[in-house]
């Protein structure tokens, strides 16, 4: 089966050792425990599926990248790098961004965007290339480092935690909603994987 990692960002980093990413008023919370909710919901979907799950969350960005591309080139299976975020502004789609130069993270990102649109509210889910250039780059620099590994990297910005489209998912049952639709997106990019 596939090899995934999941990085709830944000939190960990040495020289931002308070940050836990923005604060929603609508829920009370902040972006890296509601992270945390519906990345216990993939972690756990995806095991019992049947696939190896790592969970990191300290250290700089690159520092996590290096680290997830030394899993990958031992791992041998389909490899995966989820960035755990939730985005702000008020918008009304999930997104979920691969590295423009990556192939393999835009199909992943597909996979994972057509399982996000099944969940109420996020029917317009979004693949989205980021790059190092324009208004997707701190979703690009989440991520830029798996490029040079075995396994794809995909930033997830599932939902706004400022949007009253999409106050219904900030609770532990649309948590959970969220990170089912994304494992078994995830799930169904690996098994593709292995018929191609």
């Amino acid at each position: 089966m596939g090899f995934i990692i999941l990085d709830r960002q944000h939190v960990g980093k040495p020289n931002k050792p308070d940050d836990l990413g923005a604060y929603s008023e609508i829920c009370q919370d902040h972006e890296a425990h509601l992270v945390a909710q519906y990345f216990l919901e993939v972690e756990c979907t995806l095991r019992a599926l049947g696939h190896h799950v790592v969970t990191i969350s300290d250290g700089y960005y690159s520092s996590r990248h290096k680290r997830a591309n030394e899993f990958f080139a031992k791992a041998g299976s389909a490899s995966i790098y989820l960035a755990g975020h939730l985005n702000a502004g008020g918008g009304d789609y999930s997104a979920v961004f691969h590295d423009h130069r990556s192939a393999m993270g835009a199909d992943a990102c597909q996979f994972i965007a057509a399982q996000l649109a099944k969940v109420e509210g996020l029917d317009n889910a979004k693949s989205i290339q980021a790059n190092p250039t324009d208004w997707t780059k701190n979703a690009f620099h989440t991520i830029d480092g798996i490029f040079s590994g075995k396994g794809c990297g995909v930033c997830l910005e599932p939902f706004f935690l400022d949007s009253r489209y999409h106050r219904h998912l900030m609770n532990d049952n649309g948590l959970e909603l969220v990170g089912h639709a994304i494992a078994l997106g995830v799930d169904a990019w690996i098994r593709s994987t292995k018929r191609g």
